[in-house]
């Protein structure tokens, strides 16, 4: 595993062969066939260990009594650090496991639709609007960000890691308070009459 890490996030996946990732390892053919099944069975155990790491450090900054808004950027803090605290694992998650084969396309998927439900966790405290799906809302949510981060990472945008955050927020905000403010106004013209 540490040896795929090393060599994904430093050759590519692309340009990664087993038998690479047995001389880095220092390990005989028969130790690989006795773990994986093949190199995307490899990417696929990293994608879902980067993100087992990811969700719980996110779920556990969401679980806090802290204001709704803290949470929501403590968890997008946690998402956005996790390329900067380790950017092997970065570059394997935002863009060597794009490349990879079914398996980690399946892991890469199920990670995603587990922080979609730890956004939505969020969205549902502050949503009450029946018009406003909020499964549909954090799969965007996640994806807007998702796409910010690799942004970012290639080079594309020049922020700094609070500037990231704070724009991944100011996406949370605009949902919940445009939800807040959509609610507010259609109770009023319910008790007005109009």
């Amino acid at each position: 595993m540490d040896s795929g890490l090393e060599l994904f996030s430093s050759h590519g996946y692309a340009h990664t062969s087993i038998s690479a990732v047995l001389r880095h390892a220092g390990l005989k053919d028969r130790y690989f066939a006795e773990s994986f099944a093949s190199l995307d069975d490899l990417m696929a155990a990293l994608i879902r260990d980067i993100y087992e790491e990811q969700i719980t450090r996110c779920a556990e900054v969401i679980s806090t009594g802290e204001p709704l808004r803290d949470r929501a950027r403590n968890m997008i803090d946690v998402v956005v650090g996790l390329p900067m605290e380790d950017p092997r694992k970065g570059r394997v998650k935002l863009a060597e496991s794009l490349g990879a084969g079914p398996l980690t396309a399946h892991e890469r998927r199920l990670g995603m639709r587990r922080m979609s439900g730890l956004v939505e966790s969020l969205l549902r405290e502050r949503v009450d609007d029946p018009r406003i799906d909020t499964a549909t809302m954090s799969v965007a949510l996640v994806g807007a960000i998702s796409e910010m981060l690799l942004s970012w990472f290639n080079g594309v945008l020049h922020v700094s890691r609070t500037e990231l955050v704070d724009q991944g927020l100011l996406l949370f905000e605009a949902l919940t308070e445009h939800v807040s403010a959509a609610s507010t106004s259609a109770s009023f013209r319910l008790r007005h009459g109009s």
